[in-house]
């Protein structure tokens, strides 16, 4: 034990604690920072090729839907077979939609329940204690 340090009062020595404790958790931050940004660089190149596949994507879609209102055609008229299309696709974003906010739902009664738990939980420890 050095000598030195025998004379510091109980508050000078909590007080390095609390000094030290502060550097090692801002020494954790820098570091989860670093790594972090290192992560990103890491992916931009990957993320840079999935942002391209999923525009070459959409545009692949938008030919398909061209190619279905050029087929239909040639047994209804142009606007016809372009409104049936859209027709189609708004019923599937309906759908899409529906089954989305269902999910929200359930997600936001589960987090309610969440709730309703841990209040039930300290109004319980308020009783017993």
């Amino acid at each position: 034990m050095d000598v030195r340090h025998a004379d510091r009062s109980f508050t000078e020595v909590l007080a390095d604690t609390f000094r030290n404790l502060q550097d090692i958790l801002r020494s954790e931050i820098r570091l989860a920072l670093s790594q972090f940004r290192d992560d990103l660089e890491r992916a931009r190149p990957g993320a840079i090729l999935v942002a391209a596949a999923a525009g070459a994507a959409l545009l692949s879609a938008l030919f398909v839907l061209l190619a279905i209102v050029h087929a239909l055609r040639l047994v209804m008229p142009a606007w016809a077979a372009a409104l049936c299309v859209a027709i189609a696709l708004a019923l599937i974003s309906v759908i899409a939609m529906a089954a989305g906010i269902r999910r929200l739902r359930a997600l936001s009664a589960r987090s309610g329940m969440k709730a309703q738990v841990k209040e039930s939980v300290k109004w319980d420890k308020g009783q017993s204690g």
